[in-house]
């Protein structure tokens, strides 16, 4: 008999245990899903934030290779700051070529002076217009050490080099001048003739040599506190004169030292002070003195040799000429005093029958001080006053005004010969006031009233002084106006 086989189903108690064993499994994967999704939210949440700082980034900061206009301008001009300008105008005209080796400069002066003698007792000339100085400037540079300057002037109706030097400039503390250009001695003479505090210098500047030819060592040490200048020359006589050649083989040696002590501390109320001394050494011998003649802020003579006398050089002569000045905000102050002394011998009238003097020392003695201030606060200087607002009336803006005074005096030996070869003024004394009116820069008026006094009477019929026909005078009384383009 055949067994019959079935499959056993499952108890209903144990199909109820394995679904409660299963519950637990699938509550946790319930529980997991939601975990995940918060997660993932969270990330992009963050990666949102993270887009929006990097957008805001970019706003305020483009990339580098995102170039912008400001960017580009900053480099454009960096670039043409570093490139050299070839041609254009930087206290004159100028070309030069790329390396800044070779270059060429003009510049120049032009003063237009009046000149008045208010009171009768006090002329000693005519009331004039005149142009006082036109002066083109060329100045260059070759093969970036070697100088060079040329100056004429076309002033009172003349032609007359002034300045045509070379110079070698390799070492600063050790450069070489040659040529025309004038001996290193006065202070108040080495001042531009456009940079002048007064229209005239001083009577003083009648002690000592203008302009002469010859050769000079010169130079600056520890950044210009000290400077020195060494030359030989052909010499000149006194009476400011200048000179292109020489009648004698005896050269004239002058010499120059000028400190500035203080130049480069760090205290503004000593900067401005300088010092020196200098002086000339040389034979005379045979040379020429009789074209001697001391003027005035007039231009009129008040110490001269008549004309009748011939007077030369015999032996030495030599000057010492110390010096000074001072400037302080817009207070300045100068002044020099200067000693001359030479061996001269003379004659009086012509041949056959000339008078013959026995030979004489000839001591002059002279000095200067001058003070200055700038009433609209800017800085004096031994160069010229730049003003803090040019000329502009209209806004309220007249440049810059200067006031001055300056006392000077010319003493000479009036010894046996003198009074006999010589005539005018042994002892003069002069008075300077005046007021710089300073529109800008390169142009300038400036107003003088002078007094000059003289120990014997200067002018008169039966003098080389003066105008033929007028008196005597004791004195001069001069009024002198300018107007200067200068660049």
């Amino acid at each position: 008999m055949r067994t019959l086989r079935t499959r056993r189903r499952p108890k209903a108690g144990a199909a109820l245990a394995g679904l409660l064993l299963a519950f637990p499994l699938v509550a946790r994967a319930g529980d997991y899903r939601p975990a995940v999704a918060a997660t993932v939210d969270e990330r992009i949440e963050r990666l949102e934030r993270e887009i929006e700082d990097l957008k805001r980034e970019r706003a305020a900061k483009p990339p580098a290779d995102v170039v912008t206009k400001e960017d580009l301008d900053s480099t454009l001009d960096a670039a043409f700051k570093k490139q050299k300008v070839l041609a254009g105008w930087q206290d004159g005209f100028f070309l030069q070529s790329p390396s800044g080796d070779f270059k060429l400069k003009l510049r120049g002066y032009t003063q237009a002076d009046a000149r008045f003698f208010p009171f009768d007792d006090g002329r000693t000339g005519n009331d004039s217009f005149f142009l006082r100085r036109v002066r083109p400037i060329f100045e260059g540079t070759v093969y970036k050490y070697f100088d060079f300057r040329i100056m004429p002037d076309f002033g009172q109706g003349q032609t007359v080099l002034q300045d045509a030097y070379m110079d070698v400039r390799y070492w600063p503390w050790a450069s070489v001048r040659a040529g025309k250009f004038k001996e290193p001695v006065s202070l108040e003479r080495l001042q531009s003739g456009a940079e002048l505090t007064f229209i005239e210098r001083s009577i003083f500047d009648n002690l000592v040599p203008n302009r002469d030819v010859g050769f000079m060592l010169y130079g600056d040490v520890a950044d210009a506190t000290f400077q020195y200048q060494l030359g030989i020359f052909n010499g000149v006589a006194n009476g400011a004169q200048s000179s292109d050649g020489d009648n004698q083989t005896d050269k004239d040696l002058a010499g120059r030292v000028f400190v500035q002590p203080f130049r480069t501390i760090d205290v503004d109320a000593l900067k401005g002070f300088g010092l020196g001394v200098a002086g000339t050494y040389g034979q005379r011998t045979g040379e020429p003195e009789s074209s001697l003649n001391f003027k005035t802020a007039g231009r009129q003579n008040f110490y001269q040799y008549i004309s009748s006398a011939n007077v030369t050089g015999k032996g030495e002569q030599w000057r010492f000429v110390p010096q000074a000045y001072y400037y302080v905000g817009p207070f300045g102050t100068m002044g020099e005093y200067g000693r001359t002394e030479s061996h001269i011998k003379g004659t009086l009238g012509t041949a056959p029958n000339p008078i013959t003097h026995p030979d004489a020392d000839e001591r002059t003695r002279g000095w200067f001080v001058q003070a200055s201030y700038v009433l609209t606060g800017e800085d004096a200087s031994y160069k010229a006053v730049v003003p803090i607002d040019n000329f502009d009336p209209l806004n309220g803006r007249w440049g810059a005004f200067e006031i001055a005074g300056r006392v000077s005096n010319v003493d000479v030996n009036d010894g046996p010969l003198k009074a006999k070869l010589a005539k005018g003024s042994d002892n003069t004394w002069a008075y300077t006031g005046g007021l710089n009116w300073y529109l800008n820069k390169n142009f300038k008026v400036q107003f003088n009233y002078e007094r000059a006094d003289f120990s014997r009477g200067v002018g008169g019929t039966s003098s080389a002084f003066g105008i033929a026909g007028t008196k005597t005078q004791k004195h001069e009384d001069v009024l002198l106006t300018r107007f200067q383009l200068s660049f």
